[in-house]
């Protein structure tokens, strides 16, 4: 096996070529002489970094047994004319020979930087190869009379990046070399396989059949490769011309303008459209061109540096625009151009004379009506470009040509745009940008549109990518696209965005000054950075130009350099600041960097525990103030960072296992509760877990678990438990129907809730006082007016109060027959509800909104409501509310006459029973048996009705509820009004309207009145 040291090994310092073209750069030369790419592009990794790049691996086939052919001399003569021929092709797409690996060949594109199209030029690079060996196999065929084969694999995606001065080659590693060199393996001879990846990140263009799926070793899922067949020349055209054109309409006036001023002045203009990748300048420009069919122009694209001539974007412009000249007559001048400028790009016989000749070309061209000349993608512009089309504007004093340079910010930097007039593209606007989302995807996530940040092509290429694509949620294109704008940043600029990613999305340059560990002032590179369009800034505070920059910024760093750097974040005033999540956020994710790396130790053990702790604060907070969704995000993170036995992991086990329940996933907050509830480390926590797990049926009914936790939350002086017991046992007071007592306790329920900041339980508690307000026994305009004033003296800022509160008025208002009142105050509770995300509002809102619709007189609907309400409280595990659900349904059916419906709700009540083991309430068994006696009176079964409908009304009697009174009293007159006893009927029909009157129930009362004259409406009243 032959050596690397017999090649070469590999390229010198970064410095030593140009990043254009490959050739050797002079250590004094500014630019390349070749192609004019200027030193300052030619950056790279001076440390340990993650970027996307595309590997390629090249191995001969057959080798050994050309090792016994040959003599070793010839052998070696013959290797060496092979590593330059390929060498040669790798280079000249810009690729980068890292290694030689015996008689295989490993390239890397995007080393030392990462340009957008590295997967393209690593393709192009494959096909030149092959054609290389071709080429090199007519001399070997003729001597000494042999052939080679090789055969190829490619693949892109995030590698570790480093250098090594040492070995004087670019470091990289990681799973897509080592998928490269299988692909490699997998292929037959004179054959190159691309990865999946490859292929998306290549753009249109590659031609390709399909292979595979192969089972790569060290692969545990196949992979589809791809051989490749060939590529078609040029720069692929990537807009979608399916997409809907949305806003710019300042940006299309202003363009409208300048061409309106050349025409009418008859003089040039020269217009530079700047903004970051994907803002749509090129969609702009032809949206405005094609706005009317009488423009004429011409368009022409520059390419990185050394793809092509230097005045090649021009050329092509210039012959678009005599396509759509026809007509036009031949000025002299055009015979110059033809034998330099449009022959082969170059300035030939002179720059002087090629100038003259395109004034002369393009002001034959502009008489009578103006013409427009295109030069884009002007940032990858030769200087000797942008100094012609200066020279050509400023001569063209009497010809209306409009010329329209596109390009990004940083074309500004090396070249400012002077007298011009300069255009720059933002972000679209909300508004616009939703519309846009909409014609790519019918319901676009919220997150994507924030993610982008305006930018049109981040938001297509987001919602275009499949779930889970990219490890880091990125898709592969932006990744290249953005990293290679990373790239080509200067030192202090990247170090300025290296930091700022750590950050987020915001900071503040006071910020980066206390994270930076030395160094000069980045101030200046953050102007710089806003002039980029990579940052904008509101002047007190910075904030990258979209998410997904700040995203691929952060997963270019290394995971030991994230780690340092969350660390050192942690301890800045403005995260301590921000509060424990943002804490433990940077804490955690310092931990988990240095675990990933192997960095055990008290330092990484430190770190886990600070993490744990602020998480689990955090979590506590998130509960405490009815955001469930956040706090099992934060809870989970803490649990998941703490182990069995630690302090804290307790309290932050139950806590989670609330939240869980509070967003409906039962099982787990189940699962979690018990743990707790079984462990005696922490008797205040198993007291609440126990009570937890009562509330939704996992042990004892809530109230007697009450009783026995209530004196051990005293003991500790746990006012949130405290609360919780309180409410439990006042629950159980206003189910059997004594709201007085009930409303005892939740005023000390509410002083608990209060004093430790219990949001949930404050809003639970004022929720209860006005259930009590609306069934117990003061009247209904007194109970509106208690409700408002709770609502204003507890509500503001509250989302859940307003929710527990308002569902209780609209019923009252109900009762005062104020439809319009009470439907504005469950669209505010639901409102509210939905913002919250308790699972609990998807049984209790339509359960409410039925109560509501029964007393307007709308039984249908009621029903609809109470089907909805049932099914989510299944879903929960059942409980009072799907009784209640099922009790309201009985009394909606039967009041239509559908009897067999009521008796199948009355009987699923009964199952739930049987199920849970709990006794009816008095209310439960009063409400029930009216019914029951109901449909006993039909079957003419006067015993049992009787006795049924008199049990009801005593029942009804042990309860302060006037509603359920007045309901047993008119269950009863309707039940001897079916078996034909007058006289009870009446008496009957008088104590309900006693009792609705007395409540200030207008239903009720109209109800009543109805059967006191033996005229029964068929109407639903709770």
């Amino acid at each position: 096996m032959l050596s690397s040291d017999a090649f070469g090994a590999g390229p010198g310092p970064a410095d030593d070529r140009c990043p254009g073209c490959r050739r050797p750069l002079p250590a004094e030369a500014r630019f390349c002489a070749a192609c004019g790419t200027a030193r300052a592009e030619l950056r790279g990794p001076t440390t340990a970094g993650r970027k996307i790049v595309t590997v390629l691996f090249c191995d001969l086939v057959g080798s050994t047994a050309l090792s016994g052919t040959l003599d070793p001399e010839a052998l070696r003569g013959v290797t060496l004319r092979y590593f330059d021929a390929m060498r040669a092709a790798i280079e000249e797409h810009g690729g980068t020979v890292e290694k030689f690996i015996g008689d295989a060949v490993m390239a890397v594109f995007g080393v030392p930087a990462v340009r957008e199209d590295d997967a393209r030029r690593a393709v192009a690079a494959a096909l030149g190869m092959l054609a290389a060996l071709r080429a090199l196999n007519e001399e070997l065929d003729a001597e000494p009379g042999i052939r080679l084969a090789i055969r190829i694999g490619v693949n892109t995606g995030r590698v570790v990046t480093g250098s090594d001065a040492s070995a004087r080659q670019a470091l990289v590693s990681g799973e897509v070399v080592n998928v490269a060199a299988r692909l490699e393996q997998n292929a037959a001879p004179g054959e190159a396989l691309i990865g999946p990846d490859t292929l998306r990140a290549a753009g249109p263009g590659v031609r390709t059949a399909e292979v595979g799926p192969l089972q790569l070793r060290g692969k545990a899922q196949a992979v589809t490769a791809h051989r490749l067949l060939g590529l078609d020349r040029g720069m692929p055209d990537s807009l979608r011309v399916d997409l809907p054109f949305v806003g710019r309409k300042p940006e299309l006036s202003l363009l409208e303008r300048e061409f309106t001023k050349a025409a009418e002045r008859r003089s040039a203009r020269l217009v530079v459209l700047g903004g970051e990748p994907g803002q749509g300048k090129t969609r702009l420009l032809r949206h405005w061109l094609g706005s009317t069919g009488a423009r004429r122009f011409g368009a022409g694209r520059c390419r990185p540096p050394g793809e092509r001539a230097g005045l090649q974007p021009l050329a092509d412009a210039v012959t678009s625009l005599l396509a759509r000249s026809p007509d036009r007559p031949h000025p002299p001048g055009l015979d110059v151009l033809a034998q330099g400028l449009l022959a082969d790009g170059t300035p030939t016989p002179s720059l002087a004379d090629t100038g003259a000749a395109l004034v002369e070309v393009l002001a034959a061209l502009a008489d009578p009506a103006p013409v427009v000349l295109v030069v884009d993608d002007a940032h990858w512009a030769a200087p000797l470009l942008l100094d012609l089309l200066d020279r050509v504007v400023a001569a063209l004093a009497d010809a209306p040509v409009l010329v329209a340079v596109l390009g990004r910010p940083e074309l500004l930097d090396v070249r400012p745009a002077g007298a011009h007039r300069v255009l720059t593209l933002g972000g679209l606007p909300d508004a616009q940008a939703l519309r846009l989302a909409r014609a790519l995807s019918d319901a676009p996530p919220a997150h994507l549109l924030e993610r982008a940040g305006g930018n049109p092509l981040h938001l297509e290429q987001l919602l275009a990518a499949p779930a889970g694509a990219g490890g880091d949620g990125v898709p592969l294109t932006l990744q290249t696209l953005i990293g290679a704008r990373l790239d080509a940043l200067d030192p202090a600029e990247r170090r300025a965005v290296d930091l700022a990613c750590v950050l987020g999305r915001e900071f503040a340059a006071a910020e980066l000054a206390a994270l930076d560990t030395g160094g000069p002032d980045l101030s200046a590179a953050l102007r710089r950075l806003v002039r980029h369009r990579l940052v904008v800034s509101d002047g007190a505070s910075f904030r990258f130009a979209s998410g997904v920059v700040q995203e691929v910024a952060y997963e270019c760093l290394s995971k030991q350099g994230r780690a340092e750097r969350h660390e050192r974040a942690a301890a800045l005033r403005s995260v301590r600041a921000a509060g424990p999540a943002a804490l433990g956020g940077h804490l955690e994710r310092a931990h988990r960097y240095r675990a990933e790396l192997g960095l055990a130790g008290a330092r990484t053990e430190g770190l886990r525990r600070a993490a744990a702790s602020s998480l689990a604060e955090a979590g506590a907070r998130a509960a405490a103030r009815t955001d469930p969704g956040w706090a099992v995000d934060l809870l989970t993170r803490a649990t998941g960072l703490l182990r069995p036995g630690e302090d804290g992991r307790l309290p932050a086990a139950r806590r989670l296992g609330e939240a869980l329940l509070a967003l409906g996933r039962v099982e787990p907050g189940r699962a979690l509760l018990a743990e707790v509830g079984a462990s005696a480390e922490d008797p205040v926590e198993a007291a609440h877990a126990r009570l937890s797990l009562a509330a939704v049926g996992q042990q004892r009914a809530p109230a007697p678990v009450a009783r026995q936790t209530l004196p051990v939350f005293e003991r500790a002086g746990d006012q949130l438990g405290q609360a919780r017991a309180c409410l439990r046992l006042a629950q159980q007071e206003q189910t059997d129907g004594r709201h007085a007592a009930a409303t005892r306790l939740l005023a000390r329920a509410l002083r608990h809730a209060e004093r430790s900041d219990g949001e949930q339980e404050r809003a639970s508690a004022l929720g209860a006082i006005g259930v009590s307000l609306w069934r117990g026994p003061v009247p209904a305009p007194a109970a509106v007016a208690r409700c408002r004033e709770l609502l204003a003296a507890q509500g503001r800022g509250r989302r859940a109060v307003r929710v527990t509160l308002n569902c209780p008025l609209a019923v009252l208002l109900a009762l005062g027959d104020d439809e319009a009142g009470a439907a504005a105050c469950l669209a505010e509770a639901g409102h509210h509800a939905e913002r919250l995300g308790y699972a609990e509002a998807a049984a209790f809102l339509p359960l409410f909104g039925a109560t509501v619709a029964a007393l307007g007189g709308r039984p249908r609907e009621a029903l609809e409501l109470l089907t909805a309400a049932a099914a989510a409280a299944r879903e929960l595990g059942g409980g009072a509310l799907l009784s209640g659900a099922l009790l309201d349904t009985a009394r909606l059916r039967l009041d239509l006459g559908e009897r067999a419906p009521a008796r199948a709700a009355l009987a699923a009540l009964e199952e739930e029973r049987a199920r849970t083991g709990e006794r009816l309430s008095f209310a439960a068994v009063a409400e029930r048996d009216g019914l029951l006696a109901r449909l006993a009176a039909t079957g003419r079964d006067r015993d049992a009705a009787l006795k049924l409908a008199r049990g009801a009304v005593a029942e009804a009697g042990r309860t302060d509820s006037p509603i359920l009174q007045g309901l047993a009293a008119a269950d009863l007159a309707r039940t001897a009004a079916l078996l034909g006893l007058e006289r009870e009927r009446a008496l009957a029909a008088t104590a309900a309207a006693g009792r609705f009157t007395a409540k200030g129930h207008g239903p009720g009362v109209r109800l009543a009145e109805a059967l006191a004259d033996h005229h029964p409406r068929r109407e639903a009243v709770s």
